[in-house]
């Protein structure tokens, strides 16, 4: 009875231990990232005139990696740093990847990518930097020839302000294309 009592002694007390929080490297990581050229993002804000801090990883040569290697495990960053504490978190299960000076933001999550809107633009006519507007009927006219009579064709990226003075009208697009209805969106 005695031994009973111990053991769930011991058991309440392991339960009511502190969690560091920290992860052993002896656990291993589930992805290694060596080679990389790492921006941690984690040095200071710019001074409000512009310049930089001096705890950035910038110098007369523009910026530089502040690190080169990333250690993972279930999609959590354990390490970032050197290629050899990187490497601290190698186990029989980890995979390693050399990045061959690849850039590497950790933890970064772009929360505002117009995703959609990029696979929509692929398919569209490009009208980015575009200087007039004939020149713009030139590229709807050009895409209008791989295009079946009565699908619309959609442009996009032409400049409203260059143009604030002229913008686009049907005019110009109904003479050239009339078997097709237009959609240009500016930036």
């Amino acid at each position: 009875m005695n031994q009973l009592k111990t053991l769930l002694l011991l058991a309440l007390v392991a339960g009511c231990a502190e969690d560091t929080g920290e992860t052993s490297q002896t656990e291993g990581a589930s992805l290694i990232l060596t080679n990389a050229r790492v921006y941690t993002l984690t040095w200071d804000e710019p001074a409000t005139d512009g310049s930089v801090q001096p705890d950035a990883p910038y110098d007369e040569n523009g910026w530089h990696p502040d690190a080169e290697a990333i250690a993972i495990r279930d999609g959590d960053i354990l390490f970032v740093g050197s290629n050899d504490g990187a490497m601290a978190f190698n186990a029989k299960t980890s995979r390693v990847v050399d990045l061959a000076g690849a850039t590497v933001l950790p933890g970064l999550v772009d929360s505002h990518t117009h995703v959609f809107g990029l696979g929509a633009l692929l398919d569209q006519v490009n009208l980015i930097g575009v200087a007039t507007e004939e020149e713009d009927v030139e590229l709807i006219v050009e895409r209008a020839k791989s295009v079946p009579k009565g699908e619309w064709i959609v442009g996009r990226g032409w400049d409203d302000g260059a143009w604030a003075n002229a913008y686009p009208d049907k005019a110009l697009l109904s003479a050239a294309v009339p078997d097709h209805p237009v959609f240009m969106d500016s930036l």
